[in-house]
């Protein structure tokens, strides 16, 4: 009698022990609503969707060997280092070497990286999905990058939403763009339509052609001369498109074959240039006075023109931000300083500003 009774208390106090033990809570998802437009209007303020910091193992950077890339390292790690101070992150940080990154400990807390492809391409789809932001393009985990990929879908996404069938491609023969040509190659496979020239020096003569402008004085100079009275000549530019997408891979041919196009009266052209693929600093004056339209990340941050270290320091900042977002299951529109991150069907795309 006195063990079976033992045995009836001992049981009571199992289920009651396990009965009071906390259980582990699954933060709710959280979804970010979409902003229209695609110039910069500042980050996402991630602490209005987040009451409490739910993630509480550390973010491990896997970043390149800091002798080969010390510039990019140097910008990269302030940029994640101002990301985790802005957004009041008090996980701890680690940062690794790419090449000797522990997939064990890295599955145990929160990876950002590698940079690799090839580091990238062999663990992709090894890590936690809700775990993971690898930084090259991968299809398994989420990932952002500096690839052309972002560039090529802001362009695209724009000309789309505002119905664009028919562009103007002006081809820098002397300093072609590898990305450029991905873009256009993209738009032509979905029939759509383009007008091409490419230019090499003194390329005015070649955009008055284009935009037929140079039939315009043709007629003019024919009607001048057989009028006894002054005439006001303002030539009309082609009209089957409104859209010029400039691609080179030096700014100042961009600046000259933009000045071109206006000067030749093409003032109502949207002209557009990809810009991963330059490496210069840019001249906003330039950029200001010829309206060019640039397809990268916005200029408001601290190495506001210097493109290499303004890049590497919004990866790195950016990489900070999203990875923060994807620990506490935050998900929908992300706005960083390099572009717009949208979680879709468990999918994460990123689409560049265009400023």
């Amino acid at each position: 009698m006195f063990k079976k009774k033992f045995l009836q208390l001992l049981i009571i106090i199992i289920i009651t022990g396990c009965s009071s033990a906390p259980k582990e809570t699954v933060p709710k998802i959280k979804f970010v609503p979409d902003i229209e437009g695609n110039e910069f209007k500042g980050i996402t303020k991630i602490e209005d969707y987040l009451e409490v910091n739910n993630y509480r193992n550390k973010f491990i950077v896997a970043a390149p060997d800091h002798k080969r890339f010390s510039e990019f390292n140097n910008f990269f790690q302030l940029g994640i280092l101002t990301a985790k101070n802005q957004l009041k992150i008090t996980n701890e940080i680690k940062f690794v070497n790419q090449n000797n990154l522990n997939l064990s400990e890295a599955n145990k807390n929160f990876l950002i990286g590698p940079l690799s492809s090839e580091i990238v391409s062999k663990i992709d789809g090894l890590l936690l999905k809700n775990q993971a932001l690898l930084l090259n393009d991968a299809s398994k985990n989420y990932s952002i990058s500096l690839s052309q990929k972002s560039q090529i879908s802001a362009l695209e996404n724009y000309l789309l939403q505002n119905e664009v069938g028919r562009l103007g491609f002006i081809e820098d023969e002397d300093n072609s763009s590898e990305q450029n040509t991905a873009f256009k190659n993209k738009w032509l496979s979905s029939k759509r339509d383009a007008v091409t020239i490419g230019v090499k020096e003194n390329p005015s003569t070649r955009i008055e052609n284009f935009l037929d402008v140079a039939e315009s004085k043709s007629r003019f100079q024919i009607i001048d001369k057989a009028s006894f009275s002054d005439v006001e000549f303002v030539p009309r530019t082609r009209k089957d498109f409104s859209q010029v997408v400039i691609s080179t891979n030096d700014l100042s041919r961009l600046y000259e074959i933009a000045s071109l196009v206006r000067f030749n009266y093409g003032l109502n052209y949207e002209i557009f240039s990809l810009s991963s693929n330059f490496d210069q600093k840019i001249d906003e004056n330039e950029v200001s006075l010829h309206d060019i339209r640039l397809i990268d990340h916005t200029y408001e941050n601290k190495f506001t023109n210097d493109l290499p270290k303004s890049r590497s320091f919004c990866l790195g900042f950016d990489a900070m931000l999203v990875s923060y977002a994807i620990a506490n299951n935050i998900k929908g529109e992300i706005r960083g300083l390099l572009g717009i991150y949208k979680f879709t069907d468990n999918k994460l795309v990123s689409r560049s500003y265009i400023n």
